[in-house]
Formats: C-alpha cells, structure tokens, sequence
C-alpha cells in the first residue's frame, strides 16, 4: 500500500499543536524527526524532550486533498511551518526506516545491542533494544563510551546508579554485565515508562532494577554512578552525585563536551580523575573517589 507522506519543519514549541491538526485533517499517523541533530541527553526537569526544530511527518491516504491541507495549516500556523515537502512513500519504506537508526553494535568485544529481531553471535552479552520513547540506542557518541567503559570492566557484584537512563540501555548493560543492582533514575515520564519494558523485554529480574524519579533519590552509597547527561546538570547535581559513590567507588560522567570537562570536573574535588575520552567533540570521564 502507498501513502502520501507530508513532511513539515517546525518551532518545538508548536510541535503538539500542529500534530493534533495533521490528525485532525486527516492523518493516519505523525511521527518527529530531529531537524538539525541536536541529541536531546538531559532536558530540563518539567520540560517534554524535544528538539529545537522537528521535522513532522505525517501519513495521509492517496485521495488526501494536499492544496487543502495546505491551505488550513497557512491559515492556522502562519509562521510556524518552515517548509512542506510532499511525496508518496510505500509501506516498505517507512515500516522499517528506523532499523537505519538502530544497527547491530559491539562494545567493548563482548557486550552486543540490537534491535529485537537481529542476529547476534550466540554466546553475546546481548541487550536487545529497539527505538522507542526515550533517548539511548547506543548510537550517539556519549552512550557508546559509557557502554564501552562497561564492557570493558569487570564489575561483577556491584550496586550502580544510572542518573538520566532515557531507554535504560545503560542500567540494563549493567545488569546483563554482572551488576548486582541498578537504581535507574529519570525525571521524565516517558524515559521510566521506557526503561522499565526493555527491562522486561531483556530478562531484567525486577527485583535487580529499582526505575525511579529524581524525588525518589536512593540514599546510600554506590560503587558507581553513571551519569550521561549535560554539562550543567552534571555542574548543578555535584553535591549528589558525589554521595552516592562510595569511598573507592567509581563515577563515568559523560554528555559534556571536550572543552566543558575542567569546569565540570573542578565541581568534583573528591575523585581522582582519568583522563578523558574523546569522540564527536564529547567527552566522557572515569573518577575514583577518595578513601577517608
């Protein structure tokens, strides 16, 4: 079956008005796109996870009257949509174009992410994640060190905290990589909605992975502290993120760029910090915290 898709530019701020009235005018489904690639790691608490700019792409039945939607959308959003662009799209095309987004991955020679249905070697470590709600595939350059750093270590046992989990992928990775327990911490709603199926979906025993809000911070001590999100939550949230890591215990910050760590790291003078890893302009950083 063919479709006519409609694609449109827009202001995030217009995002779910214009969604409602692609529904409203006929619509079969609408789904966002990124317009500028801008990764979306760490939203500000309270706010939807969106980009700046969005591409909207809506799926119409070949009889649509495109003039007319046309016609209601410059009527309605004057100068909110940037550009339209119209096309017919089989089935075949857009069912399947986000496995594009969601290739098989290896990290650290032993630890595997891949969509649902993919083949992975037999004996892999596979987390088997596919695009959803959340951020976090593995493909962006901040969650690939974090997973890297994991699957190259042995940390068998321990307890974790995986601030800012989007999907899960790293809290889930943990688990699979011998964790003993994982809090997964996320102030979006869609992110703990997210983390908690592909839990599911992976074998993750429930009583391993505690999926919480901020407001329901863990109180004790970690042996380590994951944290892929910004530069300026990872400032803010210093104080925080330091008491939840144990003396000798390790904390791998990741989400600033390369020339944002020594400002970041100087809000962290308990750790001793190696140096940083570098991809894409990102950085991520391992710190051990001081024994008293």
């Amino acid at each position: 079956m063919a479709w006519l898709s409609v694609r449109l530019t827009v202001p995030a701020a217009r995002i779910e008005l214009l969604s409602d009235a692609l529904f409203e005018l006929g619509a079969q489904s609408v789904s966002l796109r990124d317009a500028a690639d801008t990764p979306v790691l760490e939203p500000a608490p309270g706010e939807t996870p969106l980009w700046p700019r969005a591409d909207i792409e809506a799926l119409f039945d070949l009889g649509a009257d495109v003039a007319a939607i046309r016609a209601r959308l410059d009527v309605a959003f004057p100068l909110e949509v940037e550009s339209v662009d119209v096309r017919f799209l089989e089935d075949a095309d857009w069912s399947s174009t986000w496995r594009d987004h969601a290739p098989v991955r290896c990290f650290g020679g032993r630890l595997w992410v891949a969509p649902r249905d993919a083949d992975v070697p037999a004996d892999a470590v596979v987390l088997r994640l596919d695009p959803g709600l959340a951020f976090g595939t593995g493909g962006h350059a901040t969650t690939a060190l974090c997973l890297e750093w994991l699957a190259s270590r042995c940390i068998d046992g321990w307890s974790v905290v995986d601030y800012g989990a989007g999907s899960g992928i790293l809290g889930i990775a943990a688990l699979l990589l011998g964790a003993a327990r994982v809090a997964a911490i996320d102030h979006d709603p869609q992110a703990l909605v997210a983390t908690r199926d592909n839990a599911t979906y992976n074998g993750v025993a429930a009583a391993r992975l505690t999926i919480s809000a901020p407001d329901e911070l863990p109180t004790t001590p970690h042996d380590l502290v994951l944290a892929n999100i910004l530069a300026g939550p990872l400032t803010s949230l210093a104080p925080t993120l330091t008491r939840w890591v144990k003396p000798g215990g390790r904390l791998v910050m990741s989400g600033m760029l390369a020339h944002q760590v020594d400002a970041v790291l100087a809000r962290y003078p308990d750790f001793r910090f190696e140096s940083p890893q570098v991809r894409d302009s990102w950085a991520m950083v391992e710190g051990t915290k001081a024994v008293v």
